[in-house]
């Protein structure tokens, strides 16, 4: 709501009352089938009690220099933990767009015409297909201790998935050069062909730099989103099924 707000006061397009209803469909079923699913996962994963290869204690670095450091911490802390994990998201998300299977899914999400933070879902499998790509790769390898961190500082991060699908002139800058920002992430989406295969961070746009794959808009830069292949899903049937008849039409012919 906060975005949406903000999409109507400082937006770039003006999207379908259509649109936008669909996605909170499609966003109650989404949340639904994944809280569902996590709650089974974690508990199964919990359960086999396996441990880090290496744990990093971040708490460590900003937690005994003082109340300013300490705030500080809090800010820096999640972003860096943030930035270690996405690097096995940038490889998954390579994997998406080269995978004829795993693109059948996400390209669900770049089927967004009407791309806002309200209308930016994913097809509902998709946090289930990074549980192998990304959750369990970096659940082996390393833990990250951030320490005690404000609810507030969790919640503002949270956000930002939301606010780079947005449509709005708000934009943070410079600053996209560590955290991704709308106009940095609507390069991913864009129609346009020199854009193909750029910015595919989401949090940060960090492994894009590392990779080469980083492409940081101009001013004016602002391209229209989705595929050729198919619009977004206009009901909750399509919504859920489309990707697996897509698959299923493949086998066949």
């Amino acid at each position: 709501m906060l975005f949406f707000v903000a999409e109507m006061v400082f937006g770039r397009n003006r999207y379908s009352l259509r649109s936008r209803l669909n996605a909170a469909l499609y966003w109650l079923v989404y949340i639904a089938i994944t809280v569902t699913f996590f709650s089974v996962f974690s508990r199964l994963w919990g359960s086999l009690g396996i441990k880090p290869l290496m744990t990093l204690d971040l708490n460590r670095l900003f937690g005994g220099g003082g109340k300013w450091l300490q705030v500080a911490g809090w800010i820096v802390m999640p972003v860096i933990s943030a930035i270690i994990g996405e690097f096995f998201y940038y490889w998954f998300h390579r994997l998406q767009h080269r995978s004829a299977f795993l693109w059948a899914f996400h390209s669900e999400h770049h089927a967004l015409r009407e791309m806002s933070a309200w209308n930016s879902n994913h097809h509902f499998t998709e946090e289930i297909f990074r549980v192998p790509f990304v959750l369990i790769p970096l659940s082996l390898l390393i833990q990250v201790d951030v320490g005690v961190v404000p609810a507030l500082v969790v919640l503002i991060i949270g956000l930002q998935g939301q606010f780079e699908h947005s449509h709005t002139r708000l934009n943070l800058g410079p600053l996209r050069y560590v955290v991704a920002d709308n106009r940095f992430h609507r390069i991913h989406h864009s129609v346009e062909l020199h854009h193909y295969d750029k910015n595919f961070g989401s949090f940060t746009s960090f492994w894009d730099i590392v990779f080469g794959t980083a492409h940081f808009p101009a001013r004016d830069e602002w391209p229209d989103t989705g595929i050729d292949a198919h619009d977004e899903a206009k009901t909750l049937s399509e919504y859920l099924f489309r990707p697996f008849s897509k698959l299923r039409g493949k086998r066949a012919a």
